[in-house]
């Protein structure tokens, strides 16, 4: 028998095709989200507000330390 994560599976279904025809095929069933506190969801939410806001083409990592240098 082949086990498999429901994540995985999903992600890549072809992938599985031929061994779950010569083997029998078990899907591990989808974990369940934990409730997370109001707290870490605002955070979470202001994170994915954000994200992207800086374009790729900015090294934000050299303006951080010369922001860190010239204090």
């Amino acid at each position: 028998m082949l086990v498999v994560s429901y994540s995985d599976f999903f992600a890549n279904p072809s992938r599985y095709k031929q061994e779950a025809s010569v083997s029998g095929l078990k899907i591990l069933p989808e974990k369940k989200q934990k409730k997370i506190s109001r707290s870490l969801q605002k955070k979470l939410d202001a994170l994915d507000a954000v994200v992207g806001l800086i374009s790729p083409e900015v090294n934000a990592e050299a303006l951080l330390e010369e922001r860190r240098m010239s204090k």
